[in-house]
C-alpha cells in the first residue's frame, strides 16, 4: 500500500501518517467502489491507491504543482469535520483537463467517530463518463426541440425573414455561442449578403456584405461544399478572420454550407468569443439547421407549396415523423417511422398514435402532452413506445402544433429519434459496473475460501500417494485434487481481482467440454431423473477459448436447468456452426422446466438475483455472461410462454485481441 504521508506547503494543514489506523482501514479500501480517504482535524490519516491515483491524475494548480482536486477535497473535509457525527453529503467537482476537456468527480463526505474525536471519511469517484452521457442526452433533446420549432415555423406561413431571425436566435442558444448568422451569395460578384444574425449590431443585418473568396472561412465552405470548423481563429493559417468577426470578438466557430438539392444556397455560421472545440453532434445539428433553412428559402423562391416542401423533408428524414389532425387522427407517416415501428403508412393512416402506446406512461403523462400542444407549445420528452410486433423501443419525441398564417392550429407534428442504441450502450456500462462490484465484494472473502480449499486439495494429493489405499480410492483422490485446483484457479481469475487477468486461450473442442460437463454432473442428473439429449454437427471447428472457463459456463447453465426441473425432464444440448459477423459455433441448451417469467428475464443477469432458489448466491449468470463477453461471444436467454428456458452461447472460432 502506498504511503499516506504527503509533503504539504507551509500554508496547508499538517499531514502525518497513522500506521495503526491505516491497517484498520486497509481491508475496507478493497471493498469500496472508488477512492477512499480519511481525515481527522486536519490530519490525513489514510488514503488508498485509488484515491491517490484519482487526485494525482486531476489537473494541477497553476502554482505549486499540487493537484487542485486534493486541495479542494481537504479544505472541504476540514470544514465538514465540525459537523455532528453521522452527517453526510455528496459534492461534485468540475475541472478542466490540459486539453480543455471537462472532468467531473463526485465525493461523499461522512462524519464518523475516531479516537473520541470526529473524522471525515471521503469516498471519491470519477463520474466524468456518466455526466457526459447525461449532458449528451440533454443536448439531443435541446437540438430536437429547436429543429421541431423551426420545422413548424417553416410550414406555418411565417415570412422568410422571421423564419431566419428565429433560426439564428434559437441556434445560438442551442449551441451556446454569442454569434450566429446566415449569409447568401450575391450575384454577380459572389459577395456574401448578411440575411440574418444573432449577436451582431442591428444596423448590419440586411445591409452589410462581406467578401466570399476562399481566404475566408465562409467562402472556403461554399467552394469545398463541406463544413469548416476552427478552434482558434488567432492561430488559423488557412483563413484570415474577417473584419466583421474581429470587431465582434469571435475566436472559434463553425461555418457550414446550406445545401439544397446538391446546390449551395448560402452558409450558416456559429462563432464563440472563446477558444472552443465543437463536437460532431454540434456540427451535425448546425448542418441540419442550415440545410433546413436553405430548403425553406429555396422552395419559397420557386413559389412551391408549403406541403410540397414538408413532404420532401418528411420523406428523407432519418428520424420518424408523424402528422395528425387536431382530433388526433394520423394523416401522414414517413418511411423512417415505418422502419422504426413496423407499421406501414397505409396501416397507420386514420388511426391514432395509441397504436404505439406501451402502457409504461401514466394518464397524467399524456394529459401534460395535450395541455402543452393545445397551448401552442412543443412537448419534448422520452417515450417508451411499442412496435407492431409488441416489442418496446425508446425514443426522444418532440410533438409540436403546426399553425396556419392566422395562428390557428391545423396539425400536430411528432418527431421521433430512436434511442435504442444509446440504451444498449448504457446497459453494457451498467453490466460492467455490476461485474466490477461482484469482483470487489468477492475479493473480501476470497482468502477465507481458498485456505480450506487448498487444504482439501493437499490432503487429497497426500491420500492419492498412499500405496496402502485401494487403487480406485487413490484415483478418486486425484480427481478431488484436480477439481480443487481448478476451482482455486477459477476463484483467483474471476473473484480475486478487480481487473480480470487474461484468459489462457487455446484451441478448444466444445464437444469434449460438453462431455466433461455431463460427466461431472452425472450424479445430479441421475438423482433428479434428468435425461440428456445431444446433437452435434459433424466436422465442427475448434474455437479459440479458455477451456476451464467455458466448462464453468456449461456447468452453470446445466445446473440452472437441473434446478428448474425438480421432477425430472429432458435437457437438449446442440452444437452447430453459425456465422455472426465472423464464423462461430452456437451451443444451445434447452430444458423442459417451467420457464422464466418476462419480469425475471429482465433481471437474471443482476448480481445476487436468485429467483427464490433455496441455495446459491445468484452470481452464476453474472459470471457466465462476463466470461462469454470476454471471449467476444454472445449469451442470449429466452423462455417462450408455456415452455422451458433456451440458453444460446455463441463463440467466435477465432479470438481477436
Amino acid at each position: 500500500m502506498p504511503s499516506s504521508h504527503r509533503t504539504r506547503s507551509k500554508a496547508s494543514r499538517p499531514v502525518r501518517s497513522e500506521p495503526a489506523a491505516a491497517e484498520v482501514l486497509s481491508w475496507l479500501s478493497d471493498c469500496i467502489d472508488g477512492g477512499l480517504c480519511f481525515v481527522c482535524k486536519g490530519l490525513l490519516i489514510f488514503e488508498n491507491s485509488q484515491f491517490a491515483e484519482l487526485v494525482e491524475n486531476a489537473p494541477p494548480q497553476a502554482e505549486g504543482g499540487e493537484p487542485a482536486l486534493r486541495k479542494r477535497l481537504l479544505d472541504d473535509a476540514i470544514a465538514w469535520n465540525q459537523r455532528d457525527l453521522g452527517s453526510r453529503k455528496s459534492v461534485e467537482y468540475q475541472l478542466l483537463a490540459h486539453d480543455g476537456r471537462p472532468l467531473y468527480y463526485a465525493c461523499r463526505f461522512n462524519v464518523v467517530p475516531y479516537r473520541r474525536e470526529r473524522g471525515v471519511l471521503m469516498v471519491l469517484e470519477d463520474v466524468t463518463e456518466g455526466v457526459l452521457l447525461a449532458q449528451d442526452a440533454s443536448q439531443v433533446a435541446r437540438f430536437q426541440s429547436v429543429l421541431a420549432r423551426i420545422g413548424t415555423l417553416g410550414v406555418s406561413g411565417v415570412s422568410a425573414q422571421e423564419l431566419m431571425n428565429e433560426a439564428v436566435k434559437e441556434t445560438a442558444a442551442a449551441l451556446d455561442v454569442e454569434l450566429c448568422k446566415i449569409l447568401v451569395p450575391r450575384e454577380p460578384d459572389g459577395h456574401l449578403y448578411i440575411m440574418a444574425g444573432s449577436g451582431l449590431r442591428d444596423d448590419l443585418i440586411g445591409k452589410l456584405t462581406i467578401e466570399g473568396g476562399t481566404h475566408s472561412q465562409a467562402g472556403y465552405a461554399i467552394r469545398e461544399r463541406i463544413p469548416v470548423v476552427v478552434d482558434d481563429l488567432r492561430r488559423e493559417t488557412r483563413f484570415s478572420a474577417s473584419k466583421l468577426l474581429t470587431e465582434h470578438g469571435a475566436v472559434a466557430g463553425m461555418c457550414v454550407p446550406m445545401l439544397v438539392e446538391d446546390r449551395v444556397y448560402g452558409v450558416m455560421t456559429a462563432h464563440s468569443k472563446r477558444v472552443r472545440r465543437f463536437t460532431q453532434k454540434e456540427q451535425e445539428f448546425l448542418c441540419t439547421m442550415a440545410n433546413t433553412i436553405g430548403t425553406v428559402l429555396e422552395r419559397r423562391r420557386h413559389e412551391e407549396t408549403q406541403m410540397d416542401f414538408y413532404h420532401r423533408l418528411f420523406l428523407s428524414a432519418q428520424d420518424g415523423v408523424m402528422m395528425t389532425d387536431t382530433t388526433g387522427r394520423i394523416v401522414d407517416w414517413n418511411p423512417a417511422l415505418e422502419r422504426m415501428t413496423g407499421w406501414t403508412r397505409e396501416e397507420a393512416l386514420g388511426q391514432r398514435p395509441v397504436i404505439l402506446k406501451s402502457g409504461k406512461h401514466s394518464p397524467e403523462f399524456y394529459e401534460r402532452l395535450w395541455q402543452s400542444i393545445r397551448a401552442g407549445q412543443p412537448f419534448v420528452e422520452r417515450f417508451v413506445n411499442r412496435r407492431k410486433d409488441g416489442s418496446e423501443f425508446l425514443v426522444w419525441e418532440s410533438v409540436s402544433p403546426v399553425k396556419a398564417s392566422d395562428g390557428t392550429t391545423q396539425y400536430f407534428m411528432a418527431i421521433l429519434t430512436d434511442l435504442s442504441e444509446r440504451e444498449q450502450m448504457l446497459e453494457a456500462l451498467r453490466h460492467t459496473e455490476q461485474v466490477k462490484l461482484v469482483g470487489q465484494l468477492a475479493g473480501g472473502i476470497l482468502h477465507e475460501v481458498r485456505n480450506p480449499l487448498i487444504g482439501l486439495g493437499s490432503l487429497a494429493t497426500h491420500l492419492a500417494e498412499q500405496t496402502s489405499l485401494p487403487q480406485e480410492a487413490r484415483d478418486r483422490c486425484r480427481l478431488i485434487a484436480r477439481e480443487a485446483a481448478r476451482i482455486d484457479e477459477l476463484l483467483e481469475s474471476h473473484l480475486g481481482q478487480l481487473r480480470p487477468r487474461p484468459f489462457d486461450i487455446a484451441a478448444c473442442d466444445l464437444a469434449s467440454v460438453l462431455d466433461d460437463t455431463f460427466t461431472l454432473l452425472r450424479p445430479n442428473l441421475v438423482k433428479h431423473q434428468i435425461l440428456i439429449r445431444t446433437s452435434l454437427a459433424p466436422d465442427l471447428a475448434a474455437v479459440d477459448a479458455s477451456r476451464a472457463h467455458i466448462l464453468q459456463v456449461c456447468l452453470n447453465i446445466v445446473m440452472n436447468a437441473i434446478d428448474a426441473m425438480p421432477g425430472g425432464g429432458p435437457i437438449y444440448a446442440t452444437l452447430t456452426p453459425e456465422f455472426r459477423r465472423v464464423p462461430g459455433v452456437l451451443m444451445r441448451f434447452a430444458d423442459g422446466g417451467k420457464g422464466i417469467t418476462a419480469e425475471d428475464l429482465k433481471r437474471i443477469y443482476e448480481p445476487f438475483f436468485t429467483n427464490g432458489k433455496a441455495k446459491g448466491v445468484g452470481l452464476g449468470l453474472t459470471i457466465t455472461r462476463d466470461i462469454v463477453e470476454r471471449h467476444h461471444g454472445q449469451l442470449v436467454i429466452q423462455s417462450p410462454p408455456g415452455q422451458g428456458a433456451v440458453v444460446d452461447v455463441w463463440l467466435p472460432v477465432r479470438h481477436e485481441g
